[in-house]
């Protein structure tokens, strides 16, 4: 069975309208994309993009924080139906217990930018999100855009940017990929990660940090 799986639901069609429209409005929180680990230079960086951070563990009312919880609900369904077709998967983690980082990223290329360079999610630098974790990552398409999906190097695979569609796929070298970049349109995603172990766990750690 293959291990990068894509879901589409009228909720996650829902969510990307509502990363859209923050995303246009919300400029006061644009910074630039940042790609870990070597790879690019000067001439030609490994990603360019327009990003937003977002964390889904404050417990307040600011509307960026109901975003992030409203698309962390939205992959937690999504790796349910994942782990349900793979129960083999889940039994093999660490823990047997997998989680959605609360963590992550939209990320907005402009026609001609993207993450060029063929990498993997897993590394074991050290950062608040815990890569050494990472089990599988994810990408939910915000918009759709001809030839801008992204392109698995092992499985010669493209997986085609489409609106409201979520995917999740292994975090590890097994599927290295990168971003298609298109030269005329603009694309937007939401994208990180799923850790082994627990949450609560996680939001230990982290406090204690």
């Amino acid at each position: 069975m293959q291990l990068i799986a894509h879901y589409r639901n009228a909720g996650f069609e829902a969510t990307v309208d509502a990363v859209m429209e923050f995303f246009d409005r919300r400029q006061d929180l644009h910074r630039p994309g940042v790609a870990f680990g070597s790879g690019g230079n000067d001439a030609e960086p490994a990603k360019i993009s327009t990003d937003i951070s977002l964390v889904a563990i404050r417990r307040s009312n600011d509307e960026s924080s109901a975003l992030a919880d409203l698309i962390v609900r939205a992959v937690s369904a999504a790796l349910e139906q994942y782990l349900k077709e793979r129960p083999l998967f889940l039994q093999v983690c660490p823990e047997q217990e997998l989680f959605v980082m609360p963590i992550f990223n939209l990320q907005r290329y402009a026609p001609g930018e993207g993450f060029r360079q063929w990498h993997c999610d897993w590394t074991i630098s050290e950062e608040a999100t815990e890569p050494a974790h990472r089990v599988l990552a994810w990408i939910l398409y915000c918009d759709s855009v001809p030839e801008a999906g992204t392109e698995f190097h092992w499985q010669q695979h493209h997986e085609v940017a489409e609106r409201g569609k979520l995917v999740i796929f292994p975090a590890s070298p097994s599927h290295i990929h990168r971003g298609r970049i298109n030269t005329e349109f603009s694309k937007t995603i939401a994208t990180g990660w799923i850790n082994a172990g627990s949450r609560d766990d996680f939001l230990r750690r982290l406090a204690s940090s």
